[in-house]
């Protein structure tokens, strides 16, 4: 055979799937904000992990337009992309570009900041392949527990808000199918409310949720939570609880116009007052109108949801409506 043949004869079969990348099935997105003091050690170790599960994974690091050395910081770890924010857009719309960026059905999420073990993606991957939709990793220990009036009553609001116990609305470890991201993406907060919409909206959308224990340690660098971000996540808990249970939203004031009214009745009984009496009707009248509102509110959000629900209906089966 001439040289010239031997050049250009195909590869092997083997030789060409062997070339061939691997698809990965996980993908860890790192949102990265001047954190260039800790993500070398944090990426590090996080590959080391990785390559204990059973399927193929990559790491994706989005810098968040840092102005420190973050960005040459992660180009000098092999295996690892990198995205560049122009400018400093959010946690949350990191986060997205960097899913919208990853090839895995199945995507995770770990902060640059060294809090969060990678070490618990192993248990978060168990518990999806057991049949979660969504793992979320429960913070847990001293590091975690300073705060823990404020976070109280934050969990409380969640647990309002869902209707159910809920361990970490906001931990950002976690590992959740990719399906999720599509059919929900129009609730997610793109700021640093993000986590905090991704769990209580997938459990509201009725997605198998599910948490582990995990110990949260001591961050590397400074908070970049502010003031303004707890009272966005106020916001979207209002939000939220308007878009999938907005009766929840006038239940307290139709309780509290209720008490009122039965109070101004007692009072207008025993005092033979007019006024108490005029009292009760103005608020048993607020009451029935609030009622109202809170079943036309009812109404408008099924009707929002109704036809979503009914395309994906015909999709998976399109002789329902036959």
């Amino acid at each position: 055979m001439s040289d010239a043949a031997t050049q250009h004869a195909p590869e092997p079969a083997s030789s060409q799937a062997a070339s061939k990348p691997v698809k990965p099935v996980l993908s860890v997105v790192v949102p990265a904000y001047n954190e260039g003091r800790a993500i070398v050690e944090v990426l590090q170790h996080l590959l080391g992990v990785l390559e204990r599960l059973p399927v193929p994974s990559e790491v994706v690091v989005v810098n968040d337009g840092s102005k420190d050395d973050t960005a040459a910081k992660v180009k000098s770890v092999p295996g690892v992309r990198l995205i560049e924010n122009p400018v400093n857009l959010g946690y949350g719309h990191s986060l997205i570009r960097g899913y919208t960026a990853a090839e895995g059905e199945l995507l995770a999420m770990i902060d640059a900041d060294g809090t969060y073990p990678a070490e618990a993606l192993l248990e978060l991957y168990d518990l999806i392949a057991k049949g979660s939709d969504h793992a979320i990793g429960q913070r847990t220990g001293k590091n975690f527990q300073r705060l823990w009036s404020k976070r109280h009553i934050y969990r409380w609001l969640c647990q309002y808000v869902v209707g159910q116990r809920v361990p970490d609305a906001n931990s950002g470890l976690r590992i959740f199918r990719r399906k999720l991201l599509d059919t929900l993406r129009g609730d997610l907060c793109l700021g640093f409310s993000f986590t905090t919409s991704l769990t209580l909206s997938s459990i509201m959308s009725g997605y198998v949720v599910t948490h582990t224990p995990m110990r949260y340690e001591t961050r590397v660098g400074h908070s970049h939570v502010r003031t303004k971000d707890v009272l966005r996540t106020m916001q979207y808990l209002f939000q939220l609880i308007a878009v999938y249970n907005p009766l929840k939203l006038f239940l307290p004031f139709v309780f509290l116009a209720f008490a009122v009214g039965i109070a101004g009745t007692a009072y207008g009984v025993l005092k033979q007052s007019g006024n108490g009496f005029l009292l009760a009707v103005i608020m048993l009248g607020t009451m029935f109108l609030l009622i109202g509102q809170a079943a036309q509110a009812y109404i408008h959000s099924r009707m929002g949801l109704y036809p979503a629900w009914r395309l994906r209906q015909r999709e998976e089966d399109p002789s329902a409506d036959a």
